[in-house]
């Protein structure tokens, strides 16, 4: 008995360092090279503690694989807290770690039920055979190999006064919390950037709107800024395209609906094509994501989709008609010129052919307009007008 206890006073390490590092977002590989770039610079040694609070709403597989061999590969001990939200998280991820702790309500999936499995977690929590699933139930405290609190403080305090052994070496630790400096760790601001856009939403969101913005500035020349924003949006939402699986397909599909978009600004009114660029827009969203490794909300999509025709909608009537009516000098150019109707667009507006140029200028109000017929091209208060 006397040596029992003596091997236990002996595999009680006193903790001399605890790191927090905060996981949250999309887990991605910005979070691994996050977590590795840490753990290199700041060197840790055999009495430290890198606590891990995840709270990733969704995950790549293929980098939490490679977070979890980077985990279980250290020589220092290791703590995950799944918190503070009710996730999903790979079963297989918390046999990484030493010490291990839940919020409630969190929900581990891809479980294999062998015998200490089910003895560990099923007889408190909730356990679903049939979709291998085990969901962390409401009671809080210290159980075989885990334990269930609500925070992350709640989580190093239980360390630090119960008799937790380590899962992977079966050490124990000693942690005073009135001696150990706590630091907490975060991705960098580029790696959180990545990690913002790696959101399927926030995804789709930068590249329709980056191209949106490319198209305008083909149609309202200046410095090249909107241009610049837009291929720069374009170039960071496709940086998680690879990652999480893309298809590629419906990106096809969105150059046409962009294409189409086009045609319609050099029109310069909407009509029923504008509806077809947004079905067809649409339709490549769901597309584009039919594959993502990342659950992606349709709806959210459809609305991305809608907010952007209403930005095309909104940019026809200012960028367009800014461009081509309100130029001083355009004006003073084109006034007093014959044109052509080439098309009625509706009661307030028609499309004219001058000099080659086809342009929309403004009707007065009570005249009737036919296709084909010359008009002399006037300026009102700052508009063109037949």
């Amino acid at each position: 008995m006397i040596n029992i206890i003596f091997s236990i006073v002996l595999a009680s390490i006193s903790v001399a360092q605890i790191n927090i590092f905060e996981i949250d977002g999309i887990f991605s590989s910005a979070h691994v090279r996050s977590v590795e770039r840490h753990i290199e610079e700041f060197k840790y040694e055999k009495e430290d503690l890198l606590v891990v609070q995840y709270s990733a709403k969704d995950f790549s597989s293929l980098k939490l694989e490679e977070f979890n061999n980077l985990m279980l590969n250290q020589d220092f001990f290791t703590a995950l807290w799944v918190g503070p939200y009710k996730i999903d998280l790979e079963f297989e991820t918390i046999n990484k770690f030493d010490f291990v702790g839940f919020t409630p309500g969190v929900n581990l999936i891809n479980v294999d039920f062998d015998v200490p499995t089910k003895e560990k977690y099923c007889k408190i929590n909730i356990c679903n055979y049939e979709n291998n699933t085990i969901s962390i139930v409401n009671k809080e405290g210290v159980y075989e190999d885990y334990l269930i609190v609500g925070s992350i403080g709640a989580f190093i305090e239980n360390l630090s006064s119960e008799n937790i052994f380590s899962n992977l070496s079966g050490e124990s630790i000693k942690i005073n919390l009135s001696n150990n400096e706590i630091g907490f760790i975060k991705p960098s601001l580029i790696e959180r950037f990545y990690i913002s856009i790696s959101n399927p939403i926030f995804t789709y969101l930068f590249f329709v709107l980056g191209f949106a913005l490319i198209g305008l500035e083909l149609f309202a020349l200046g410095p090249g800024l909107m241009a610049f924003i837009g291929g720069s949006l374009v170039i960071f939402s496709t940086m998680a395209f690879e990652e999480f699986g893309i298809n590629y397909f419906g990106i096809v599909l969105f150059i046409i609906s962009f294409l189409i978009y086009i045609k319609i600004l050099s029109r310069g009114y909407f009509s029923l094509l504008g509806i077809g660029a947004f079905l067809l827009l649409y339709l490549s969203s769901l597309v584009m994501f039919r594959d993502y490794e990342i659950r992606v909300n349709s709806i959210m999509l459809g609305l991305v989709s809608l907010g952007l025709a209403f930005f095309y909608f909104i940019a026809i009537p200012t960028v367009i008609r800014s461009r081509l009516t309100t130029d001083t000098s355009a004006m003073t150019s084109l006034e007093g010129k014959k044109a052509k109707i080439i098309e009625i667009l509706d009661n307030d507006a028609v499309l004219i052919e001058v000099n080659k140029l086809k342009i929309r200028v403004d009707t007065k109000q009570g005249n009737k307009y036919k296709v084909n017929e010359e008009h002399t091209i006037k300026e009102e208060e700052g508009n063109l007008v037949i």
